[in-house]
């Protein structure tokens, strides 16, 4: 091989070698994403199987209705209609929390008693909002706790045992089966596009070290070819 031909092979074998490794880091980079997803997916499942959910009268069941959601409704409501006869006072402002002002205005009361929160009737904005501590329980009559010691505010709160008669904070195994679904899927297809990723990583490997291999090679004819150069000028 002429030190012309040499050279051309040269440069063609080092620019295949830089395309080989340049392929190599990308499938690593998108094997890394991969592993990322998984330990995503992974706490999505977790959170899942372990995600709790306030039920409404279902203390003592055997056979507990994962759909029966405490609403505000179940709070105000009357014992005599199956209600706790209750109400929310907001932590903050010491007002009694309601999705709209009361018509007509109760007696003895007037709109700066009253917190007005749409939301409320939302069981997902309730329940985040009890666990909070943000809203606390009182007895109908009452109009607010500032009276009482905030220490002793637990016993307003949506886990003390006189509020635990009427609601039942418990695993919801409603999405358990989905979530399961969900996740087992995406481990199959983790595990074949991995392995597809990998397969292609190895063939790069092998490759990358026959360039090398065939980059000394050439190295040496060059080498070659410049030292039989010098010695015919020599």
């Amino acid at each position: 091989m002429g030190m012309s031909a040499s050279q051309s092979r040269f440069l063609m074998l080092t620019a295949q070698k830089s395309n080989n490794e340049f392929q190599a880091q990308n499938i690593t980079f998108e094997r890394l994403m991969l592993a990322e997803n998984v330990s995503r997916w992974t706490m999505e499942y977790e959170d899942a199987m372990q995600n709790q959910t306030l039920l409404y009268g279902q203390r003592g069941s055997t056979n507990i209705n994962y759909a029966a959601r405490l609403h505000y409704d179940d709070i105000v409501r009357s014992e005599t209609d199956g209600g706790m006869s209750m109400s929310l006072i907001s932590a903050t402002s010491n007002k009694i929390v309601v999705p709209s002002l009361p018509d007509p205005m109760p007696e003895g009361m007037s709109k700066e008693d009253y917190f007005v929160c749409p939301d409320v009737n939302d069981a997902d904005f309730l329940e985040m909002n009890l666990r909070e501590g943000n809203f606390l329980f009182v007895d109908k009559d009452s109009r607010q706790i500032t009276k009482t010691d905030k220490k002793e505010w637990n016993k307003y709160t949506y886990n003390d045992s006189t509020i635990q008669m009427f609601v039942t904070d418990t695993y919801d195994k409603t999405d358990d089966a989905a979530a399961e679904s969900k996740y087992n899927e995406r481990q199959e297809q983790f595990q074949m596009t991995d392995k597809k990723l990998e397969c292609q990583l190895k063939k790069l490997e092998t490759e990358h070290k026959a360039l090398e291999t065939e980059i000394e090679s050439v190295q040496k004819v060059i080498k070659t070819n410049v030292e039989a150069s010098f010695k015919t000028f020599g």
